[in-house]
């Protein structure tokens, strides 16, 4: 089949965190021909075949989508871009869209949680003010509008996928309240593929791995609360003196100063290539979130395949996930330091105690992200009468 990966946005392919690499890989490795289709200039260093547009907008042009003569269609759209979601549809026979949600997209459905979310995204007072009048405004009724293209998406979709259960299950709670709940059958769970360093490195037993605990993010997001990742390991080095912590990630001077001034045990090594953060975690015993919300934390991905454990927030679907369907990490409940402290002693005491297993944690994980699992997953809703081109 030819299979189209489109991607709707302005930054290059290779900077972006869900890389459009591995799922060429996955669908080459099924025996089909793949072309990235995006914006002039986003393909600079991508090393596969492209056809370039002028510009986001151009992707709303049907003629394109017959020019190309795609049999499959596979784009990130957040949910949304209905436009973009029509066009190509009205040429192409399969579309399926990469949700990068969590499912929490509803107003009425999750007022508080929404309302967090776009109060903590500004750091400037005024602009916390100015988010939490939109959000009022759309609480008292502008939100059908605002989510209309959610389910106008859905609508033309032929297959929506997010990382968890828990995350479809929040979209099918949206499109329930829309009146739209037979969209939910549409809705499957995919997590994002992961690079083969991640999924065919060795996988080294509990015995030799560090006492060590590695956070992974970029710390100047307020998505990732840096500053409550820094509380909550104070916390749990004053209570396990002979626990590491090793901070990765661009812009987390400031945050962790203090932190690692007063524990020589917790280390700020910034930006790592991705084969230095391979080793890292596949000598650590656990990869710790603070995130206040993720749609899939692809480095928890990478670290269950080196064998390492998640802790995280109950909040994040992916997390509830993880450590919901075996002894695969732990869950903290309140956005606090003591209770993602706690978290952390939690799951070390059991690394401890022989209650973890890194090539059952690998064993487990590693097939679900593998790039020709995920894109079988993606090719899940085809029928036949889809399939117009011979692989």
């Amino acid at each position: 089949m030819n299979i189209g990966l489109v991607w709707p946005a302005t930054h290059r392919l290779v900077d972006i965190t869900v890389r459009y690499e591995r799922y060429v890989r996955g669908f080459e490795a099924l025996g089909h021909r793949v072309v990235t289709v995006c914006p002039a200039g986003t393909e600079d260093g991508y090393p596969f075949p492209v056809h370039t547009v002028p510009d986001v907008e151009s992707l709303r042009r049907p003629e394109l989508w017959r020019e190309l003569r795609l049999d499959a269609a596979v784009i990130i759209a957040w949910l949304r871009m209905p436009e973009i979601m029509a066009a190509m549809k009205s040429a192409c026979p399969y579309v399926v869209s990469v949700g990068e949600s969590d499912g929490v997209v509803g107003v009425r459905v999750w007022p508080l949680t929404i309302l967090r979310r776009m109060v903590a995204f500004h750091t400037r007072f005024g602009m916390k003010v100015r988010a939490l009048k939109h959000w009022a405004l759309l609480a008292l009724g502008g939100y059908r509008e605002a989510e209309r293209p959610v389910i106008e998406s859905a609508a033309t979709a032929d297959l929506i996928t997010l990382t968890s259960p828990a995350a479809r299950a929040n979209l099918a709670a949206v499109l329930a309240h829309h009146r739209r709940p037979e969209l939910a059958d549409k809705v499957t769970v995919a997590p994002y593929p992961v690079d083969d360093l991640y999924r065919t490195a060795e996988v080294l037993p509990a015995e030799e791995r560090e006492n060590r605990v590695v956070a992974i993010g970029r710390w100047d997001d307020p998505q990732k609360d840096a500053a409550l990742l820094a509380a909550g390991i104070e916390f749990a080095a004053a209570r396990m003196p002979d626990a590491e912590f090793v901070l990765v990630g661009r812009n987390g001077e400031t945050p962790f100063y203090r932190l690692c001034r007063r524990f020589p045990r917790v280390r700020y090594l910034g930006v790592q290539s991705p084969a230095e953060i391979a080793g890292l975690l596949g000598r650590s015993r656990a990869l710790v979130l603070s995130s206040r919300w993720e749609s899939g934390p692809i480095v928890a991905f990478e670290a269950l395949s080196m064998g390492a454990a998640v802790i995280g927030p109950r909040w994040v679907p992916a997390c509830e996930w993880f450590c919901g369907t075996g002894p695969f990490g732990s869950l903290y409940e309140r956005r606090s330091a003591s209770a993602l402290g706690y978290a952390i002693l939690e799951e070390l005491t059991a690394w401890r105690d022989g209650e973890r297993d890194p090539h059952r944690i690998a064993d487990v994980w590693r097939p679900r992200f593998d790039p020709v699992t995920v894109c079988r997953v993606l090719l899940s809703g085809m029928k036949k009468e889809d399939r117009c081109s011979a692989p």
